[in-house]
């Protein structure tokens, strides 16, 4: 079973363009999914309409109202919830509503979470059986997370509880012992860039993995698999190594799915930076920049947690902010056209150069 979470902070049209389900359903759709997919709300239920509600129905998701339960797990962790905003609190506690829906299934079946920016490139069938009997957090992010292993959930409620009872003394322990998880990253499919102090889910679980203390499989086993993973098309050459050998370009296959050769890449993650990146992107190419020229401007560097951009791309990507008023499922849409004469979605050029950009 796949679950996300959401929560509506001011209203239904904010929430729409924040979360770009109709892009994700599509992509189920399209691939006929049969797995069922959970959208579990909470905070803000009542913000948006019944109509909209009936909608994701429709999409073929099944929301449950989550909200009542969740506040009371907000009120057993008081300083997470002084210390984090309300979007890293939210984060945070996700994994304990999680936990309780989950473990109330009959049988208790393997848990997949999926964040709810992404775009399918495959069935959901074909990924749950693919990472049947794993659990790993991809590439440092839970934009996919898999659990076989239940410890897993019980692990991160006790080291939550830790968190709540002293933010900075945990913070400063994990800090301390930073160098040494970055040894075991390549190792675990991980990406040690966790902060001090930590300050959201992904900073938390990525220490909990390379610290060895919640279980994550081994990169053999993770990429083991008919899929080439990208949990951050910038991240792209940090694991296409561990992943195939091949200095081949990405293809595109049956049905839009996205190839490199005997694998498929099972989502494109639009989240928010890299959503802002290929807007860039896709508005140089609209204006039929010559790729010689693309390059050099649409160049970077990612240090740490840090992502630093050429100044002729911050100025492009500042005037689009404040004249092309475009949000996240704009942007996708227009990733997935075809431009050109070479009959392929924008999105697959844009990992090609990607590949190619240092």
């Amino acid at each position: 079973m796949f679950y996300t979470a959401v929560w509506c902070q001011t209203n239904e049209d904010d929430f729409k363009k924040n979360i770009p389900f109709e892009a994700l359903a599509e992509s189920i759709k399209r691939y006929n999914s049969k797995v069922p997919f959970y959208v579990v709300f909470l905070e803000g239920i009542d913000k948006v309409s019944e109509k909209y509600l009936s909608r994701l129905n429709e999409y073929g998701f099944n929301v449950i109202n989550y909200c009542t339960e969740f506040q009371d797990i907000v009120k057993r962790y008081p300083n997470l919830d002084r210390f984090y905003s309300r979007y890293e609190r939210n984060c945070l506690l996700r994994w304990i509503a999680f936990y309780n829906i989950h473990k109330n299934n009959p049988g208790k079946p393997q848990f997949w979470h999926l964040d709810s920016d992404i775009v399918l490139h495959t069935s959901l069938n074909d990924l749950a059986r693919d990472t049947s009997g794993k659990t790993f957090m991809l590439q440092g992010c839970p934009v996919l997370l898999t659990v076989s292993n239940h410890e897993w959930f019980s692990i991160y409620e006790k080291e939550l509880n830790e968190l709540d009872s002293n933010i900075i003394e945990y913070s400063n322990e994990a800090f301390q012992v930073k160098d040494e998880c970055k040894q075991r990253d390549i190792q675990l499919a991980n990406e040690s860039l966790y902060r001090n102090p930590i300050g959201s889910d992904q900073d938390l679980l990525e220490y909990l993995v390379s610290s060895g203390k919640i279980p994550q499989d081994t990169s053999d086993t993770i990429f083991n698999s008919n899929y080439y993973f990208i949990q951050n098309a910038l991240a792209i050459k940090m694991w296409h190594q561990p992943q195939t050998s091949s200095k081949s370009n990405f293809t595109l296959g049956d049905n839009l799915q996205i190839k490199i050769i005997d694998k498929s890449v099972a989502f494109i993650h639009y989240q928010s930076t890299f959503t802002n990146y290929i807007n860039t992107c896709l508005f140089l190419r609209r204006m039929r920049v010559p790729t010689a020229l693309i390059k050099p401007i649409i160049k970077f560097k990612i240090t740490e947690a840090d992502f630093k951009t050429t100044f002729i791309f911050r100025v492009i990507g500042k005037l689009l902010n404040v004249y092309s008023k475009r949000n996240r499922a704009d942007v996708i849409k227009e990733a997935m056209t075809i431009r050109g004469n070479d009959g392929i979605p924008q999105i697959v050029d844009i990992l090609n150069l990607l590949l190619k950009l240092s």
